[in-house]
């Protein structure tokens, strides 16, 4: 099933990877990640929140040491060249402190992947052992005063020298992760004020400076600065892709990010599910744990319930990366078409993982702070530094108000590019079916003005995005067994309900803005009607005293 299929007709079982399916080696690095988290980064926590940027780039070049740093770069070129599974199971393991995360991330991904994917054998080879051990660190240079999300706005410009022979760089790039200790930066800029294109700059080249230290409500433990460029010149060889193509490296390298740090926040939200499963069986109010309570048991089964369903899609893209991904020879002339196609497939998948992943995570460390009470709002506790950090994920690699639309808009792209059938759906799943026969009116009712209708598009987006968690879910229970598969049943269930109490809204929003009339209202409207008979006080209470008996997410 390629991008996009999966809102067409349901999936087959055996297409879908699930985290239980990682193999031994795979999960001997997911150790190692969580041994050197544990060991070497959580100690530190103190110093890291104190901006200690001298620590964060020990830590850095330590992870490198281990493999962590190059764990997706092709052995070639001096990485160990695992797949895209395995790099979400690191990604997940090392989440708990997210600055170090974030460093990591910046680093392995936005930083590395367009080298990677579209850098000639030359620049390869030059830079990729570099990054891959640790001896260098990365950043990326994408956003800037004027242009975040509208990327291909950026002003930063490339000329060419009158001899051919280097470019000369102009102007500025914002909110540069890892720039302190960053030894070579990807930055994009215009070939002569038009042509957007992607280029790799080395720290010390003579008119690159930086900013100072931004002063951030959370990542605190990061590096983040300006980068100016004043008449920097750098050899011709490091335009990195073709002139013009720039956009090729920063959309890929940003479908990639997105996908990484939500297995990121898969792994955040264990541990903030395993501490406020912990403090509310230990805190007593009226003679009562907290955990006893109801309300508090609906905070952490619908926590559990969300959580299991996110999962389930963040593995479910791994593999389906993996299967576009695999067999691809990086040394090769034609590799930076392969890598593109590769990481443009499931593009729609990434960004929904994207939005799902963000406001789960920003809604579960919310809730965290309320079941710890004032507790929860001091630093004393770890919830508290949590909600701060994870905060960047609703914006970074694309606000959420950008990703929604994107969604819906690449689904109507590729239609009319022949590559989906929008008009003859097979799936039976309800929420597949009214998103995409929403989708379907709106076009019909706004045809070329359909971009400014974001309010509608953004609640049939969520209507899609809640379809393919679900049907991920729905999966990886028929393949578990035993006890867990009657947890994830319950895990599926609720958030099935949960997704289609939001649905009804979402569903009527749009209904109302077409002026739908009565019988197209009622015929879409009854189709989310059936699955409305489920408990969902019980299903929130049965997962909530799992998950407060060990104290842990039941589910991997």
């Amino acid at each position: 099933m390629l991008g996009g299929e999966f809102l067409l007709r349901d999936a087959a079982l055996d297409s879908v990877f699930t985290p239980e399916e990682f193999s031994a080696e795979a999960r001997l690095m997911g150790r190692t990640a969580d041994d050197f988290l544990k060991k070497s980064v959580l100690p530190h926590v103190e110093r890291i929140e104190s901006h200690d940027i001298d620590l964060m780039a020990e830590l850095m070049h330590k992870a490198g040491e281990l493999g962590l740093l190059g764990a997706e770069v092709p052995e070639v070129y001096g990485g160990f060249g695992i797949d895209n599974r395995t790099g979400a199971l690191i990604a997940e393991k090392l989440n708990w402190q997210q600055s170090f995360a974030l460093s990591h991330e910046a680093h392995t991904v936005i930083a590395t992947l367009p080298l990677q994917y579209f850098g000639s054998h030359a620049l390869k080879s030059k830079y990729l052992p570099k990054l891959a051990s640790g001896e260098w660190i990365g950043a990326f240079g994408l956003s800037e005063s004027g242009s975040g999300s509208d990327a291909l706005g950026a002003q930063t410009r490339a000329d060419l020298s009158e001899d051919g022979t280097h470019w000369v760089l102009n102007g500025g790039k914002m909110w540069i992760t890892n720039t302190a200790f960053a030894q070579l930066f990807t930055v994009f800029a215009k070939v002569d004020g038009d042509k957007f294109s992607c280029f790799m700059v080395e720290a010390g080249t003579p008119g690159l400076s930086y900013g100072k230290e931004e002063h951030k409500l959370g990542m605190r433990g990061t590096s983040t600065r300006r980068l100016i460029l004043e008449d920097v010149t750098i050899p011709v060889a490091n335009l990195m892709g073709e002139i013009g193509k720039g956009h090729y490296a920063a959309f890929c390298a940003l479908n990639m990010g997105r996908f990484k740090l939500e297995a990121g926040a898969v792994g955040g939200m264990k541990e903030t599910l395993a501490v406020c499963a912990a403090y509310a069986n230990q805190r007593k109010q009226f003679n009562r744990t907290l955990g006893s309570f109801g309300m508090i048991q609906a905070k952490l089964g619908s926590l559990c319930g969300r959580l299991f369903a996110l999962e389930s899609a963040v593995y479910r893209l791994a593999g389906d990366l993996d299967s576009v991904f695999e067999g691809i020879d990086p040394t090769a002339d034609s590799a930076p078409q392969a890598y593109h196609h590769a990481a443009e497939e499931y593009s729609i998948e990434c960004s929904i993982v994207k939005v799902i992943g963000s406001e789960l995570y920003s809604w579960a460390t919310d809730e965290a702070i309320q079941i710890h009470g004032g507790y929860g709002y001091t630093e004393e506790f770890p919830v508290a530094r949590a909600w701060r950090d994870q905060r960047l994920l609703r914006i970074g690699e694309g606000a959420n108000e950008i990703v929604r639309p994107i969604i819906v808009n690449t689904l109507l792209r590729r239609a009319k590019q022949g590559r989906l059938d929008l008009a003859m759906p097979t799936a039976t799943c309800s929420l597949k079916r009214v998103g995409l026969r929403l989708l379907q009116l709106l076009v019909e009712r706004f045809g070329a003005s359909l971009s400014e209708e974001q309010e509608a598009l953004g609640a049939v987006s969520d209507i899609i995005c809640a379809a393919y968690c679900h049907e991920s879910a729905s999966l990886r229970t028929q393949k578990l067994k035993g006890a867990a598969q009657e947890t994830a049943k319950v895990c599926t269930a609720l958030y099935l309900h949960e997704s289609q109490t939001a649905a009804v809204a979402h569903t009527d929003l749009v209904l109302t803005r077409c002026n739908a009339d009565p019988a197209l209202r009622a015929s879409i409207q009854c189709v989310l009607a059936p699955d409305f008979t489920a408990d969902a006080v019980a299903l929130r209470r049965t997962l909530a005293a799992t998950v407060l008996a060990s104290e842990r997410y039941p589910l991997g």
